[in-house]
């Protein structure tokens, strides 16, 4: 599973470049094709999305969209809280990625996905410990609770959690967000995450502690990875 996760950033990382930086349905269909061979996604495809040029002006997949079903027509356009273009039905996640624009102006991109065995550390409360070169930047990840909902503050609550520049966030019974300069880094940190908590979960359910790195070399590879 980890080589295969591997083999979809290589893959997915190399196309992009290729592909013009206006060319965003393309990107996005890309990356859920990618998502989706890595094995993240859960029954659905979650929520991609681009900034584009413009305040608060984006291009998100629909909701509960399939990955095999989806095309760029079925994208939507939103500037600012109105919908631009549409044809499928907006999701419950689209005013969280317009948050997240709003607090981050340093992120082009967000990938919201149920991917299964994050999830499994969120609702479980596990930690993420640097037990890996790939963990040290989840480690004292976000963790947003569904409790919000209540409120109707979902959107905001997750945004200000991401508000200090970190890569990822889980969302507590509804998986996982990464985010990124560009969608390749938005897409690696998912799966990224995705195949950190797999390697934890494996440990806890082996019942053994898994060894973090050494203090110092965390700090060396906190300024390295992304």
């Amino acid at each position: 599973m980890a080589q295969r996760v591997a083999d979809a950033v290589t893959e997915f990382a190399a196309d992009i470049h290729i592909v013009p930086t206006d060319d965003a349905p393309r990107q996005i269909l890309m990356a859920a094709d990618s998502l989706a061979r890595s094995g993240v996604l859960g029954g659905s495809l979650g929520d991609l999305s681009v900034r584009l040029p413009g305040i608060d002006h984006m291009l998100i997949t629909p909701e509960a969209a399939l990955v095999e079903k989806l095309h760029e027509s079925d994208l939507i356009e939103v500037a600012g809280s109105r919908i631009v273009r549409k044809r499928g039905r907006p999701s419950l996640s689209m005013q969280m990625h317009l948050a997240i624009y709003r607090a981050r102006p340093d992120v082009n991109a967000i990938v919201q996905v149920h991917a299964p065995v994050a999830t499994v550390l969120g609702i479980c409360e596990l930690p993420i410990p640097p037990v890996t070169f790939d963990a040290v930047p989840f480690v004292d990840l976000p963790r947003v609770p569904a409790a919000t909902l209540e409120q109707g503050q979902w959107p905001q609550a997750v945004a200000d959690h991401l508000k200090g520049g970190s890569p990822a966030a889980l969302l507590l019974h509804h998986g996982i967000v990464a985010v990124g300069e560009d969608l390749p880094q938005a897409v690696r940190r998912a799966l990224s995450l995705e195949d950190t908590s797999r390697i934890l979960v494996v440990c806890y359910l082996l019942q053994q502690v898994p060894v973090p790195l050494p203090a110092e070399a965390v700090e060396i590879l906190r300024d390295f990875l992304v």
